[in-house]
Formats: C-alpha cells, sequence, structure tokens
C-alpha cells in the first residue's frame, strides 16, 4: 500500500462544549471526539479551552501546552498516556490546595 501524502486539511472552526471537541475543516468536513479524549482539555477551565490559537491543521492552546491537528481528530487519536496523566496529577494538587 502506497503512503498517503496528501497533507491534513486546515482547520476552519473550533468548536468545544461539556462533552465534545469539534473541528470544522476546510474541506467541509466536521470531525468530533468526546472531550474525554483529551483529559488536558477535559480538566481545563472554560476559560483556558476557549484561549485556542488555530494555524493551518493544528490547533494550539498556548495556557494548556496543548497541541491537537485535524488529522489526530480523523484517525480518532487520544492524548498521549503521559500528557493525559500529567493533566490528572494537576487537577489532584489543585483540588487539594
Amino acid at each position: 500500500m502506497k503512503p498517503n501524502n496528501t497533507p491534513p486539511p486546515d482547520i476552519m472552526a473550533v468548536h468545544i462544549t461539556e462533552e465534545r471537541l469539534t473541528f470544522d475543516l476546510e474541506d467541509g468536513r466536521t470531525v468530533s471526539v468526546p472531550l474525554a479524549f483529551y483529559p488536558t482539555l477535559l480538566l481545563a477551565t472554560r476559560r483556558d479551552r476557549a484561549a485556542f490559537e488555530i494555524c493551518h491543521s493544528s490547533v494550539h492552546w498556548p495556557k494548556l501546552d496543548c497541541d491537537i491537528s485535524s488529522d489526530c481528530l480523523l484517525r480518532g487519536a487520544q492524548e498521549a498516556r503521559r500528557f493525559a496523566e500529567k493533566a490528572w496529577q494537576k487537577k489532584g494538587k489543585l483540588a487539594a490546595v
């Protein structure tokens, strides 16, 4: 099978609810995954989740040090375990204060 050299589609808009992360893509598709796929976003405040930057096919949350590409959502990829654990640990420390 030949590798696919097509670049991932650019992200035109981002929608975040308490339950879902959704990207509107340049090719007209909308892709959505459970917010639980990305604990860093799930555990963040609404304000921090809303503070993102779209850069072509990727979204960056500067305060959260989180990047998600359209390719990740299209593949259904979840946040890497080490980053997810870091988010849960941070949330636990904040709750203990």
